[in-house]
């Protein structure tokens, strides 16, 4: 090319390459030319080329290596994890979980995220992982999983018939030098796992058990999902949102959340999704990682199935679940299976649907005319549904009647009428649906027996928080299962009872008083709340105890036993050996017996008398008129006279008793022949507390209540004088040594020295601020010594009780 200009000799080199190219070409034009042929070829002078991605390798797998034929490994040693591939090798991390039997029960003695290095030649895949372990003498090593000649498919998808080795490691459990892993051989293969990502339906099939919040109700979901880069890591991140939203109302239709975000990471086919409320709060979880315990959910899995892509989980054992979910609405916590298909899957769709997803009826009088609701169950699928089940279960105390039905008479609150069962089967139709009608008449507003101590339930409740919410669950069951491997489909049901006599104040509190001694006595007003006359029962014949005749009560309402219920009654419910509550399972309904006031009888050298008294009485044997009217109320003084046989040896935390209030109602204000009469007994009871032994005395009482007061606004100052008795048998010097406020909803100050010499008060003053609606109590314990010239005694205790309710 001698004599040649530049371009020409350019020009000359470009044919070279391209003999098809004529055109001349010069200057820059010819250099851009030139570097767009240089990067699609190696070399080319000082340009360096691109390098390619092996996208049949990259990506996310999840490894499946068959335990080798000795059974020194109980699960694969390789899960999942993501992976890189570039000019035939192949970088990444995968998880690892070395398991293997120890004296016949399988465990975990190594796991961790294992660095990965291979190739691909033709579609033949090689890998090699690298763990660290132990070896035989305790000392750091290293353990390889070699991986060969796996043989990836056509579509790419996956890598199958490949045989690993993997060398001989141990590990430190329980201080205890355990073998990790024999030297041996075995099969592998692994699965592509496409990409979490796009718009998603499903549900969240709640497996509480009742008398949880939502026992084995189903919920919508809907939502997306995005998946971040593939880094070679063993995890990518996943965030998303869900929204609760049933598709044919629009309604959110779960009481815990509306809405919610999702942030976690996927890894192979096992996918962990944290919860995040609006305000960014974490609320709760999708999966979990291997190793955490109830009751965290269950891991949930992103698989491949017939109907499309699907992240779920399969119920494994009694606490089997896939979400859990914690917020102020239902504080006490859902958790359950779930199911949500990518795209336009239908894998996640519930064979029947109940609508709507609860029922709540108004509060109603016990005894009065049944408020009807109704419920739709609808097929979903394409074909007929047979074999279905319908039932109503009420969710009561069972003291009595291992049927159902209240404590009082035998009688549901609930029933449920159809026309769509026959002999409890129900068939229905594609698409096809039926309308079940849900009755509600309440036959009481409070459990039998209230415990002061007991948890927020029908059973085991203080009287404070009465009238108590009845509850029910309406449920089919559906043959065959679901989805999620859960064939129940619940619609709760809630109403409250209230009763026709309401009391001025659901507790009265007792401070201490001495044998001889008796306290001023404490009004209890009972004011009649409906719209006719309610008589008040005679005293009974036997003061003491009455019973409940086996006489089948019809429905709704029982006649008014022969035996004659009557007046007031009082019970002792926390001593040390109480009379029981006797059932008669000889009749039915059974016999219920009740004792009051349930001291030592007088043969086991009790005093015979009550440590509660009642003086002017002017309930028992009225009528008191309608609500509004001149006469709808009585009331009674009650005194804490304390009686030797028990109050001298009694221990824990003073006595809890109730009062019991029996009367009549027969018809309504149109119909006052009816004959078939309600007796109201004990749906209201009235709670009667005492401190222990003290010669600290409480005026006007040891109970504050602060009635109704508004979420957030402070009430006025209520206090106490709490005087040091010189005559009480345990007289002395009192030194306060801790004061413990259950509730920072009340503030307390007092004026009380450190010591509080004998025959000396100071006073105590609180205000309420409730922080929640509804009601919310507390306590104050005084803690305190005892010195005088004959003893000293020390950690002795008495109690302020506090109660308010937040509007």
């Amino acid at each position: 090319m001698h004599g040649m200009t530049k371009d020409e000799r350019n020009a000359k080199l470009l044919a070279a390459y391209f003999p098809y190219k004529k055109a001349k070409v010069q200057g820059l034009s010819f250099f851009l030319v030139l570097l767009a042929f240089c990067t699609t070829l190696s070399g080319c002078g000082g340009v360096s080329s691109a390098p390619s991605e092996d996208s049949q390798v990259s990506g996310n797998w999840q490894f499946t290596l068959t335990p080798p034929s000795d059974n020194s490994l109980v699960s694969s040693p390789l899960q999942g994890g993501f992976l890189i591939g570039k000019n035939g090798s192949i970088t990444g991390h995968v998880q690892y979980s070395i398991g293997v039997s120890l004296q016949g029960s399988p465990i975990t003695c190594n796991n961790g995220v294992a660095n990965v290095t291979g190739k691909m030649s033709g579609n033949s895949v090689t890998f090699t992982a690298v763990i660290g372990t132990l070896d035989a003498s305790g000392h750091p090593a290293t353990q390889t999983l070699t991986l060969n000649a796996g043989s990836l498919s056509a579509d790419g998808s996956m890598i199958q018939n490949g045989t690993y080795t993997i060398t001989a490691g141990w590990a430190n459990f329980n201080n205890q030098l355990v073998s990790c892993g024999t030297q041996d051989t075995g099969k592998w293969s692994a699965s592509l796992v496409p990409p979490l990502t796009g718009g998603f339906q499903g549900f969240f099939h709640s497996t509480n058990p009742s008398p949880a919040p939502f026992p084995n109700q189903d919920f919508p979901v809907s939502g997306t999902l995005a998946q971040g880069p593939n880094i070679g890591g063993a995890t990518a991140t996943v965030t998303g949102t869900l929204l609760f939203q049933d598709p044919v109302t629009l309604h959110n239709d779960y009481p815990c959340m509306s809405s919610a975000s999702l942030n976690g990471t996927i890894s192979g086919n096992t996918v962990l999704l944290q919860v995040f409320s609006t305000g960014g709060t974490i609320v709760g979880q999708i999966g979990q990682t291997p190793g955490s315990s109830a009751p965290q959910p269950s891991i949930v899995t992103f698989d491949n199935t017939q109907a499309g892509h699907v992240l779920h989980n399969l119920m494994s054992g009694p606490n089997g679940a896939g979400y859990l979910v914690t917020t102020k609405s239902c504080s006490g916590g859902d958790y359950g299976n779930v199911c949500l298909a990518l795209g336009s899957s239908k894998a996640c769709s519930q064979p029947v649907s109940l609508t709507p997803f609860a029922l709540t009826f108004p509060p109603q009088l016990v005894a009065s005319a049944a408020t009807p609701q109704t419920v739709t169950l609808t097929n979903n699928t394409s074909s007929q549904l047979t074999g279905l089940h319908l039932s109503l279960q009420e969710n009561d105390s069972g003291l009595f009647y291992s049927s159902g039905g209240g404590d009082f008479n035998g009688a549901r609150s609930f029933t449920e009428q159809d026309a769509c069962s026959q002999n409890g089967s129900i068939a229905l139709d594609p698409g096809g649906s039926c309308v079940i009608t849900v009755n509600f008449a309440p036959q009481q507003s409070c459990p039998w027996l209230p415990q002061s101590s007991g948890a927020a339930s029908i059973q085991g409740s203080p009287p404070a928080r009465c009238p108590f919410p009845l509850t029910a669950a309406l449920t089919v069951t559906v043959p065959g299962g679901s989805p999620d491997a859960d064939n129940e489909f619940s619609v709760p049901l809630t109403g409250t009872g209230m009763s026709r006599i309401v009391p001025s104040v659901p507790e009265i509190d007792f401070g201490a008083e001495a044998v001889g001694e008796a306290s001023p006595p404490q009004t209890l007003t009972f004011t009649n709340q409906s719209l006719s006359p309610v008589t008040i029962l005679p005293p009974p014949a036997t003061p003491c105890a009455y019973g409940v005749g086996g006489l089948q009560p019809p429905q709704p309402r029982p006649p008014i036993p022969s035996s004659g219920l009557g007046g007031i009654q009082l019970a002792e419910t926390q001593l040390s050996n109480p009379y029981p509550i006797l059932a008669d399972t000889n009749v039915s309904p059974p016999t219920v017996d009740y004792f009051c006031d349930i001291d030592p009888p007088p043969s086991l050298g009790g005093s015979g008398m009550p440590n509660f008294q009642i003086a002017d009485d002017t309930c028992s044997g009225q009528t008191l008129a309608a609500f509004g009217q001149s006469g709808d109320s009585c009331s009674l003084r009650i005194t804490f006279v304390p009686q030797r046989a028990t109050w001298s040896t009694i221990t824990g935390n003073g006595l809890d008793d109730f009062v019991q209030l029996n009367t009549s109602w027969c018809g309504d204000a149109h119909n006052r022949a009816e004959n078939n009469c309600e007796v109201d007994s004990g749906r209201f009871p009235v709670e009667i507390k005492t401190n222990l032994p003290s010669p600290l005395r409480m005026s006007p009482s040891a109970g504050m209540d602060f009635g109704f007061v508004l979420k957030g606004a402070t009430s006025r100052s209520r206090s106490v004088t709490i005087f040091n008795d010189p005559v009480d048998p345990m007289a002395g010097a009192v030194s306060f040594t801790a004061k413990q406020n259950t509730s920072a909803d009340y503030f307390e100050t007092d004026n009380c020295p450190a010591t509080l010499p004998s025959n000396q008060s100071c006073t105590v003053m609180v205000t309420f601020t409730p922080s929640v609606v509804g009601l919310d109590p507390g306590q104050i314990t005084f803690t305190y010594n005892i010195s005088s010239s004959t003893s000293t005694q020390i950690g002795l205790t008495q109690t302020l009780f506090l109660r308010g309710t937040g509007q």
